[in-house]
């Protein structure tokens, strides 16, 4: 599991990684999500902007980004942007948490079963703690990513073209 120490700098890789970025987002392993909460994903769609965050039930600095994510997808919800949070709990953990964060956690939630979703971003992008988002544009490229509360809304901005 991904350590996540207490302050906002859950995070080992920042945007400053700019070669990593404007490639193609691996998008095969997203059917392996289970969805527990919203619709199940299985790729990504053409025109949509996807923001993928990794989190995890036990972890204090993702608490605090869930109530930001959810006016994130409320902001967003005109627009096409899909948020989903990944996490590789056991599903009724995470069943039971949604349940409880009720009106607070309004966007899509889904378990990597696999671990391949966490494998294709996470590993591969030499991140190490969570919370940690990557934002996907509309034609499937992976423009951004980093801590949720730090320049994600420029990033679904710009992958919106505003």
């Amino acid at each position: 599991q991904l350590a996540c120490p207490l302050d906002l700098g859950c995070h080992s890789v920042t945007n400053s990684n700019r070669e990593s970025m404007d490639q193609p987002a691996p998008a095969g392993s997203l059917s392996s999500l289970k969805a527990v909460k919203g619709n199940p994903i299985f790729g990504f769609e053409t025109g949509k902007v996807y923001v993928l965050e990794f989190w995890a039930t036990w972890c204090p600095p993702c608490r605090q980004t869930i109530p930001h994510l959810t006016e994130v997808a409320k902001k967003y919800a005109d627009s096409d942007v899909v948020v989903i949070g990944v996490t590789n709990e056991r599903e009724e953990d995470v069943r039971d948490f949604v349940e409880q964060m009720g009106p607070q956690m309004e966007y899509n939630v889904a378990i990597d079963t696999t671990g391949l979703v966490s494998k294709d971003y996470m590993a591969n992008f030499n991140v190490r703690g969570i919370p940690h988002a990557f934002v996907i544009d509309r034609d499937g490229k992976l423009i951004w990513h980093g801590h949720p509360m730090m320049n994600m809304e420029e990033a679904i901005d710009v992958a919106l073209g505003n």
